[in-house]
């Protein structure tokens, strides 16, 4: 990965793999029946996944691990920003709730 983006093809297999992960009803129905603790356990221990995926990637540069970087990053992202959405609702409420703007 010498360019500061994603190639052509790099980018396909992105979106691939998020079309892939999106039209996945079996995750779609985990990810909406288990608790919010158990998402966020989940999604802790997937950043802590991709962080080392990174890491090994960048030192080794195998495609394998890039990939599975990828894969596991774009996870970690759909699982995280429904929690990160519902916190900063709950903070958005609270502040309208106690009068501060």
């Amino acid at each position: 990965m010498d360019g500061a983006g994603l190639s052509d093809r790099e980018q396909r297999a992105l979106s691939a793999i998020e079309a892939d992960l999106e039209g996945d009803r079996s995750l779609s129905r985990i990810l909406s029946s288990t608790p919010p603790r158990h998402r966020t356990a989940v999604a802790c221990l997937l950043g802590a996944v991709t962080l080392a995926l990174l890491i090994a990637a960048a030192i080794t540069v195998s495609q394998p691990l890039i990939w599975g970087f990828a894969a596991t990053w774009t996870l970690t992202v759909v699982l995280a920003l429904p929690l990160i959405g519902r916190s900063v609702r709950r903070r958005w409420q609270r502040r309208e709730h106690a009068g501060r703007p």
